[in-house]
This record gives structure tokens, C-alpha cells and sequence, in this order.
């Protein structure tokens, strides 16, 4: 209602004037309101705000949370809502600045932010100005003209509340804030004027005051020793302190804060800040240069890269700015800030090195070259490689830019100075000594060996050789003017930059040269010796000089006029066409193959998406035959590029790099979905490919790029694909190589190993189903490899547990799936000793094999048949079939009886009969009674057997050291597969040479009424083996005189060995039959 809003409005007003507008203001009271999707509230509230902000002076920092609800505003349905924030803007506009008011645009949706910005616009045209501060507080206390709502009391209130407003600090600025702002508060009937008494969060102001002869100032108490020397190996709490409170009278307070604060978010703000007012503040910065400088300098000890990096790039613009305004540093500026920025050119980063090297050469335009030089060749003296190597290119390119002039204090010291690192231990340092010697020396020539001095044989003997491979001659020096002028022309700044490179070639300092003698009209031409006059020679030459014409060649010029015979036309073959199509076809893919590694980007997203064409289309990928391994070395030679050289280029698009990034890894998959293409790929390439993925999957540079984390999906995507498509057996062996290096790699990441065995992992879940596939002896020689180059105890003293597991997962699987034929695959290892692969493996296979021997005989102590899994009809007969090879042969018979006792106990409905019934009936009783020793001496009743006739080969090991499973047995299979009729035409031998009669068959019970019975045995049992024994004997006793010596070691039946003489049998059968009627009497 219209009433109750009025009422509430005056109510307000009331309030507000009692209060002061600061408590309306502060706090997310207000935004909340605003918040709220009232259309009545919200335009009341933006009426009374537009009435109530161009009266204040200033206002909260608070405001800024009311600006978002304003826009929303400015889109409402509602049309008063609409004119209410439009009208309002101007005065939000006036206190909070258009700069933040178009920085809190950046959360809205595009089509939103541009309707907002233009509105923006508009209302900046129609800014109001802020009223002007009263010269004195007390003409509101004391003038009676005053309405009567202004009463002395409101009035003191408000100001005071204003003032405190103002003076109030942030609560995350430092305590001495706080006690300023009483101090201000107190101060509140004083003139309110004055610049410092604004409030800490009204930022509009400039950050750098400029003092006048502030600096010359601070220059006069460094030198009088009134402060710190900046000088120092780490910073002080002293120096900073002592920085904090020269920069207090010409720096903002609100900046300081930043400069000084404890989180580096902050100095990357305050760097923001400083590059935001770089030009708008020139004066500024220049008067506070050498405070700035300093702070920059405490800033390279951080360990930050981000805060180094944002100080870089200000580095970069404040040497511009300076150059462009000609200015010089003072030796007091150059002395506290030029050596430290000499120690960031050792950074182990490439970008901060060449960022380094790009800011000296631009101090070389606002600081003479020569002083430039004293402190570079300080820095040659660092213990860091790195450094000096930096330091000593960077001398090359002061020399072939400045001439020999620059060398300080003499250009005879400086090249013996040089000439030491010759010796250097690092490698680097040598190359950069060697290539800047000879940059002298293709300015210099032949004296630079008269500067340098006597050096080592050997020294002397690695310059020389570089001077010969930098194929130049000597030239003459360029002359340069006496004077060196710091300002140096567009084209010499230009080329200067082109010499800030990383470690040069040999020909490097060359090409430079050509450059530089091009680009300067001052260079004085010599002709060169071999185009010099020999004058001596010509004096000396007195003969008469004779011309004598030389002689004419006749040519026959007859056959010119005779008629020219065209050769007829004959018709080519096919074949030569065909090969030249081939050839041609050849040649291109080798042709576009090699620009996929151009350094060029766009040439190589062309090459890349040429083979992705040919690739997708089924009838052209066969062209890519034999070009694989070509291909991929192409692709992670560009991949190392991109992540050496592209991705450290500011300059270069960022969009451009994942654009190349998509093309590789798109071309990649479409190839390692062609499984025959990828099966080409070699041990070697993929190793190498694998590693330039991994190292892509781990730059932390990718993730910040805009889409950088979709490449790192694609990548994942794609080592899946190399993982499964490739050849099993080459990926494998690349893994387990890759591997290797990386544990014994000292610069290698942790997590670069961890991902590599994380591969290892996956090749190991698909080896149940590629194990067939594999080459098990190479895969096993790298296996030995590894184990030699890391033995179980190295492999302990890993900080990580997690290689060792994954060997011996890897050989657990291999042993799982292969069993004990796993031994006979270490065909290509020479000296098995070397390595603890082969004790491993039968340590494997021993536990596997106890292991299920010990549950075995668990289940046989506790008498229960336990039934785990029914195998399919087609594997029992498999298993079955195997079972009975081995007893039919004559090395494996007690291991088959074994498990055809095990496997007839666990699978109890297991059907034999088949097996059995087209065998003879000797060779049946003879599985019988194996089978019932074998239960006898389970039970402990060794006794029964040791008083029967069984051979000794079948009495003396029985009972198998460990029984194997059913995958087991499968696997235990050798030799070749030998058909049934085999073994029968041998039992019919064996039993024609012990005199037996292949054509009778005995009556014996069934052997499957055996099996069937329980495992427990009982005294009917034995009776009935005693039965046998004595079937057995009276067999022995009538064909004892057919026996012969070979018949004993090949019959596999029960006769016993022992037996002497005929006379012998018939005792035993005597005894036997005693024992008999004994035990059926024990019976009755």
C-alpha cells in the first residue's frame, strides 16, 4: 500500500539522519534487500539511494555488493524497477568508478553484459561530480540559518560518522590502521581537506606521490651510510623494514599493504595495480624507481613462479617506458637491482631465463653496455652451471652487438677471464665459453689469441676446432663512436633482441654477425687475402712476357644437316607403372610425414590432418603400411617441441597450441583403431611415444590453458587405445623399459614412474585374454633386465612400494596363467644367475603348487568330498583325456594316477567309463590297484602294501609331493598329442613279450564299482585287494618262465620284483591265503 510505503520511507529518512548514512551502507543489509525479487521494494530502495548517494562524500567499500542486484535490477519486468536503477546509476558510478562498475559486468551472461555496458557508458557522460569537502566542520555547527533538522548534535553526529567512515580500515589491513583511525576520529571538527585523511579503501587516488628530490635524498643517506647498503645474500628483516619506511611517504598506503603482505595473491595484485598505472603515472614511477627496483628485488627470493613471473613482465614494460622517455638509471639504481636480476638467469625454468635475458638487453638501452658488462661478468663466478653458462652467451652477444669496446676493465682481462671456462667441468659452460670466444673472434680475428694469452694444450685445441667449425673468416672490427650512448637506434634494439637466445650453435654467433655487419653503415670493407695483389711476386718476375694464342677446337658440323630419326613409340609394361605409383605414393606420405615434425605450426596441423583423412578412409589406410614407426617418431618429436618451445613463447597463441595438440592426438586414435597399423608400431617408438604422452598428461602448463583439460582426457583416451591395439608383446616390453629409466632417472618425477606402472597395471588385467599372444621369452629377458639393473633389495629402498608389487603381480599373473611351462620360456636369457627371475618363478610356483596340495589333504583329513565348480562336459573330457595320457606313459604314470584319484574325489559324478572301456582288462586292473595304494596310504596303511606284490616302481612314491588342480593339470601337459590307438598297439606288445593272450579277457569288477565306493576304507576293501594280490600271484606263478629282465622294468602290473624262485611265490601264496581265513574269521 502506498500509505504504509510512505510512512516506511520517513521513517527511514528519519533514521538516516539521526545515524549517518555509514550504518545504512555498511554491512550486506542493503544488497540483501535488493536481493529480494519485490518489485515494490526494490524501487524505493533504488529512489531513496539515487536521493541519498550524491549528498555523501564518500561511502563504504560495502556498496560495491549492492552493484550485481543493480544490474538484475536494470533487466527487471518491471518497468519502474527499470527506470528506478537506471536513474540510480550515475551515483553508484560517482563513488565506486567506472572501472570497478564495469569489472563486476564480468559475472553476467554475454547478451546481459553488453546491454549493461552500454548503459554504463551512458551514465559515465552523465556522472555527477562529488561535492566538494566544507573548509571548515564547525560552519555546520554554528550557522543559525541552518534548517531546524540540522541541529548542532545531527550535525557533529554525521560528521563524525563520515570521518569515521572514511578513517575506518579494512579488517584484513595491519593493526596500525586502527590506531590511526582513532586518531582521525577525534580529529573530526578539524579540516577534513587534506589528501592523507582519505579513507584506505577509496583507491581512485594516484598510487606513487612524487616527492620532490625524494630520490636524490635517499641517494645522499645510502651514500652517508645513514641507511643499509642494499646489499646482501638473502633479505633481512632489517632491509624490509627499512624499505617499508622510505616507500611510506611516496607510496599509497593501500598499495604498500599489498607490497608487504604475507600472501603472495597479494604482491600479484599489487604488480597488477602497479602495470594498470605504469603510463598513466610516468612521473611517478620514475620518481620512486630506485624503491621500486628494491622491492622487485625481494621478490626474486620468493619461491613463487607466478609472483616471478608478474614481476618480469612489469620489468619488461617499466624498461620500455623508461627508454621511450629516455631516461638513465643512476649507478645507485643500476648496483641494487642489476646483480640480483643476474641470479634469475640461472633459473632451472626456460621461460624466466629467457625472460631474463630479454630484460638485460633492454637495460642496455637505458644503462651503458660496458657497466652492463662489469656486472655480467660478475655473475660468470656463480657456482651455479646455469648461470654462468647465461652469463658468458650474454657477454657473446654484448660483443657482437657493442664491439670489443664494452669488454671492461680491458678487453685483454676480460677474454682471460672468459678463457677459464674453456675448463669447465659442465658441459654447457664449455659450449658457451667456446662460442663466445669465437663471436670475438669473428669480430676481432686473429688477435683475439694474443688477448687471451697462453692456455692448455687442450683448451687451445677445443678453440681452434671451434674456430675451424664456425667456417668464418676474420673480419674487421665494426667502428664504433668513442662515446657509448645508451639510446641506441630502432634497428640495433631490433637486432638485439634477436640475439637473446638459449645455449647457441656453433653457427649461431655467425648468422648473428651477418645481421649485425648488415644492419650498421659504419662497417669498414677490407678485401679479402685471396683477392689481394701479390705485389712482391710481380716485382720480382723480369722474363718477356709471350702471348700465344691457344688452340681452336674444330668441331664436324656435318652431321648437323643430317635427318633426325624419332625413335617409334612403344608401349610401357604395367608392372613399372605400377611401381611408380607406388613409389609416388611412397613419397608423398614420406613427404607429409616429415612435415608433421616442422616446427612451423600450421604446416604441421596440415601434414597431421592429411594423414587423419587418409586414415579414416578404409580403402587409403592401407597406404600408411609400413610408414608407421616413421609416422609416430614425427608425432612425439612435434609433441617434444610443443613442450620445449611453443608452450615457453609468450608470444605465441595459446589457441594454436591446442589446436595442434587436437590434430596429434585425433590423427593417433584414428590410427590405433586400425589394429593391423598399429601392430606395426615398434618396441623402441612406442616406448618413446609413451614417454611423450606421459610427460604431456603431467605439464601443469596444459591444465592452464583454456581447454586443457579435454587434451588431457583425449590423452588418456589415447594411451588406452595404445595400450589394447598395439602389438602386446612390444608394448609390453616398452613399458617395462620405460620403467627402468624412469627409477633410474634422478630428474624423473615420481609421478611420471607412477603412471607408467599404472599401464603395466592394465597390460596385466589384459593378459588373461593376450597371453597366447605374447613372445613370453622376451617379455621374460626384459623381466630379467630389470631385476638385474634393480635386484630385490634396490628395488626396497624405493620411497614407493609400488614397483616391486607391480613385478611381482606381473610374474604372479604370468605363473598363474602359464604354470610351471613358464620355465621353459627363459630360452633367451645367457646367464640365468644374473638376476633373481628364475629363483623367483619356482619360488611362485612352489607356493601355488603347496598351496593347493595343503587344502587337499585338508579335505582328506576331514573326509568330505567338497564339489566346487562343474566344469562343462568338453573340459572334463579334456581333463579326463590328459589324466589318462599321463598314466598310459611310462614317465608320468604315479603323477596320473594321483590326479585321477584327486579329480575322482572332488567330482565324484564324474563319468570314466568312456575312457575305460576300450581298454584292455590288464590295463584296467592295473588303474585299480594304483588307486587303491594310493587310498590305503592316505589313511596311514602303508603296512597292507608293504606285504603285497606292487612293484617298487609303483610302491616307492605313491602318493605325488603336491597335487595339482584341474588348470593345473592342463597346463602340466607336454610333449606331443598321441592318439589311443597308440598306447593300445603297445600294451598288446607288452603283453605278447610276457606271454599273455590279447584275446582273452579276464572277469574283473568294474573299476567304476571302485571309484564309486567311499574315499574311507574298510576291511572289505583290504579282503578284496588281498583277492587280487592272489589273482595276481598265480598269474606270476604260470608265466614266470616267459619273464625276462626287460619285462620286469615295462610291466606295469602288480608282479613283485623281488620274487627268487617259483618255490618263493608259492610260500607267499600260502601265507596269503592264512591271512585270508584269518580275517573272514575276524569277520564271522
Amino acid at each position: 500500500q502506498n500509505n504504509v510505503r510512505a510512512a516506511a520511507l520517513a521513517t527511514v529518512n528519519a533514521w538516516a539522519e539521526q545515524t549517518g548514512m555509514k550504518e545504512w551502507l555498511e554491512g550486506e543489509d542493503l544488497s540483501e534487500e535488493l536481493k529480494k525479487e519485490n518489485p515494490f521494494l526494490r524501487q524505493e530502495l533504488l529512489g531513496w539511494l539515487a536521493e541519498k548517494l550524491p549528498t555523501l562524500r564518500s561511502v563504504p567499500s560495502d556498496l560495491l555488493l549492492c552493484v550485481p542486484h543493480l544490474y538484475s535490477c536494470l533487466e527487471d519486468r518491471n518497468g519502474d524497477v527499470r527506470k528506478k536503477a537506471q536513474d540510480a546509476l550515475p551515483f553508484f558510478m560517482m563513488h565506486l568508478g567506472f572501472e570497478k562498475m564495469a569489472k563486476a559486468t564480468g559475472k553476467l551472461k554475454p547478451t546481459s553484459k553488453d546491454q549493461v555496458l552500454a548503459m554504463l557508458e551512458k551514465a559515465k557522460a552523465n556522472m555527477p561530480a562529488k561535492p566538494a569537502p566544507p573548509v571548515k566542520a564547525s560552519s555546520r555547527v554554528v550557522g543559525g540559518a541552518a534548517p531546524a533538522r540540522f541541529q548542532p548534535a545531527s550535525a557533529l553526529a554525521e560528521d563524525s560518522g563520515s570521518n569515521n567512515t572514511e578513517s575506518k580500515p579494512d579488517p584484513k589491513k595491519a593493526k596500525a590502521g586502527g590506531a590511526s583511525s582513532k586518531a582521525k576520529g577525534v580529529q573530526g571538527k578539524k579540516v577534513l581537506s587534506k589528501p592523507n585523511l582519505k579513507e584506505d579503501d577509496d583507491k581512485s587516488g594516484p598510487i606513487f606521490i612524487i616527492v620532490p628530490n625524494g630520490k636524490e635524498q635517499r641517494m645522499k643517506d645510502e651514500k652517508g651510510l645513514k641507511v643499509l647498503k642494499w646489499n646482501f645474500t638473502t633479505p633481512r628483516d632489517e632491509y624490509i623494514e627499512q624499505l617499508k619506511t622510505q616507500m611510506s611517504s611516496c607510496v599509497a598506503k593501500w598499495l604498500q599493504d599489498e607490497m608487504f603482505h604475507a600472501d603472495f595473491q597479494h604482491h600479484n595484485k599489487a604488480l597488477a595495480v602497479m602495470i594498470e598505472h605504469l603510463e598513466s603515472e610516468k612521473d611517478g614511477v620514475i620518481s620512486c624507481l630506485d624503491l621500486i627496483l628494491k622491492w622487485l628485488t625481494l621478490r626474486f627470493f620468493d619461491t613463487n613462479t607466478s609472483v616471478l613471473m608478474k614481476a618480469l613482465e612489469y620489468l619488461k614494460l617499466l624498461f620500455n617506458l623508461l627508454s621511450q622517455e629516455e631516461y638513465h638509471l643512476t649507478e645507485n639504481e643500476a648496483s641494487s637491482f642489476i646483480p640480483y636480476l643476474i641470479l634469475k638467469v640461472g633459473e632451472p625454468k626456460d621461460v624466466i631465463r629467457k625472460d631474463v635475458r630479454a630484460i638485460l638487453n633492454r637495460m642496455c638501452l637505458i644503462y651503458p653496455a660496458s657497466k652492463m658488462f662489469t656486472f655480467i661478468m660478475e655473475g660468470t663466478k656463480s657456482k651455479n652451471s646455469k648461470q654462468r653458462a647465461e652469463c658468458l652467451e650474454e657477454l657473446g652477444c654484448l660483443v657482437e652487438s657493442y664491439g670489443m669496446n664494452v669488454c671492461q676493465p680491458t678487453p685483454g682481462k676480460a677474454l682471460k677471464e672468459m678463457a677459464t671456462h674453456i675448463g669447465d667441468r659442465d658441459n654447457t659452460v664449455r659450449n658457451a665459453a667456446l662460442n663466445t670466444i669465437v663471436t670475438v673472434y669473428n669480430v676481432h680475428g686473429d688477435q683475439v689469441f694474443k688477448l687471451i694469452g697462453n692456455l692448455s694444450e687442450k683448451d687451445m685445441s677445443m678453440l681452434e676446432e671451434r674456430i675451424k667449425r664456425s667456417a668464418k673468416r676474420p673480419s674487421a672490427a665494426p667502428v664504433r663512436q668513442a662515446e657509448e650512448k645508451p639510446q641506441r637506434t630502432q634497428n640495433i634494439s631490433a637486432n638485439a633482441s634477436m640475439l637473446r637466445r638459449g645455449p647457441a650453435e656453433d653457427m649461431s654467433s655467425k648468422l648473428n654477425q651477418n645481421r649485425n655487419m648488415g644492419s650498421h653503415s659504419e662497417t669498414t670493407h677490407t678485401v679479402p687475402r685471396e683477392f689481394q695483389l701479390d705485389l712482391d711476386e710481380i716485382e720480382n718476375d723480369n722474363g718477356t712476357v709471350r702471348c700465344e694464342m691457344p688452340a681452336l677446337v674444330q668441331h664436324k658440323l656435318d652431321d648437323i644437316f643430317e635427318p633426325v630419326l624419332i625413335p617409334e613409340p612403344k608401349i610401357r609394361a604395367v608392372s613399372p607403372h605400377f611401381d611408380d605409383m607406388h613409389s609416388n605414393t611412397a613419397s608423398t606420405i614420406n613427404f607429409v610425414i616429415s612435415q608433421v615434425a616442422s616446427g612451423d605450426i600450421n604446416t604441421s596441423i596440415q601434414a597431421l590432418a592429411q594423414i587423419d583423412e587418409v586414415l579414416r578412409q578404409e580403402d587409403k589406410a592401407e597406404a600408411m603400411s609400413g610408414h608407421i614407426d616413421q609416422f609416430l617418431i614425427a608425432t612425439f618429436m612435434q609433441l617434444r617441441l610443443i613442450y620445449n618451445t611453443h608452450m615457453a613463447d609468450e608470444k605465441l597463441d595459446k589457441d594454436e597450441i591446442v589446436k595442434l595438440y587436437s590434430c596429434i592426438i585425433g590423427s593417433m586414435i584414428s590410427l590405433f583403431q586400425i589394429e593391423s597399423l598399429a601392430r606395426e608400431a615398434s618396441t623402441g617408438v612406442l616406448k618413446d611415444l609413451m614417454h611423450g604422452l606421459i610427460t604431456l598428461m603431467l605439464d601443469s602448463r596444459v591444465e592452464d590453458l583454456e581447454e586443457g583439460e579435454q587434451v588431457i582426457r583425449s590423452v588418456n583416451l589415447l594411451v588406452v587405445k595404445v595400450l589394447e591395439k598395439s602389438d602386446q608383446t612390444n608394448i609390453l616390453s616398452a613399458l617395462l623399459v620405460l620403467l627402468q629409466d624412469s627409477l633410474l632417472a634422478t630428474a624423473s618425477s615420481p609421478k611420471f614412474s607412477e603412471l607408467v606402472m599404472k599401464c603395466l597395471w592394465r597390460m596385466v588385467r589384459l593378459l588373461p585374454e593376450t597371453i597366447n599372444s605374447i613372445n613370453l621369452d622376451r617379455i621374460l629377458l626384459d623381466i630379467h633386465i630389470f631385476m638385474k639393473v634393480f635386484p630385490k633389495e634396490k628395488l626396497k629402498q624405493c620411497k614407493s612400494e609400488f614397483p616391486i608389487r607391480t613385478l611381482k603381480t606381473l610374474l604372479h599373473t604370468l605363473c598363474k596363467l602359464k604354470g610351471p611351462k613358464i620355465l621353459d620360456h627363459l630360452t633367451m636369457i645367457d646367464n640365468k644367475n644374473e638376476s633373481e627371475l628364475e629363483a623367483h618363478l619356482c619360488r611362485v610356483m612352489k607356493h601355488s603348487m603347496d598351496q593347493t596340495g595343503s587344502k587337499a589333504d585338508k579335505d582328506t583329513e576331514k573326509g568330505a568330498s567338497r564339489i566346487e565348480e562343474k566344469a562343462s562336459k568338453a573340459k572334463v573330457n579334456d581333463i579326463l583325456a590328459e589324466i589318462f595320457k599321463k598314466i598310459g606313459s611310462k614317465e608320468n604314470t604315479k603323477e596320473g594316477l594321483a590326479e585321477l584319484y584327486e579329480y575322482k574325489k572332488k567330482y565324484s559324478d564324474a563319468d570314466i567309463e568312456p575312457f575305460l572301456k576300450n581298454s584292455s582288462q590288464f590295463f584296467q586292473s592295473y588303474v585299480e590297484r594304483g588307486l587303491r595304494l594310493i587310498e590305503t596310504e592316505r589313511e596311514g596303511k602303508g603296512r597292507i602294501a608293504a606285504s603285497t606284490g606292487i612293484s617298487p616302481q609303483m610302491e616307492g612314491t605313491c602318493v605325488p609331493a603336491s597335487t595339482h588342480t584341474v588348470s593345473s593339470s592342463i597346463g602340466n601337459t607336454n610333449g606331443e598329442e598321441v592318439g589311443p590307438s597308440v598306447y593300445l598297439e603297445r600294451l598288446k606288445i607288452l603283453r605278447q613279450r610276457c606271454g599273455l593272450d590279447n584275446a582273452k579277457q579276464e572277469d574283473r569288477p568294474p573299476l567304476m564299482s571302485l571309484l564309486s565306493k567311499p574315499a574311507v576304507p574298510t576291511v572289505a576293501s583290504s579282503t578284496d585287494m588281498l583277492h587280487s594280490k592272489l589273482s595276481q600271484l598265480r598269474e606270476s606263478r604260470e608265466q614266470y618262465q616267459h619273464l625276462d629282465l626287460d619285462s620286469n622294468q615295462t610291466h606295469s602290473s602288480g608282479i613283485g620284483t623281488t620274487l627268487a624262485s617259483p618255490s618263493s611265490a608259492a610260500a607267499n601264496i600260502d601265507d596269503l591265503k592264512k591271512r585270508l581265513e584269518r580275517i573272514k574269521s575276524s569277520r564271522k
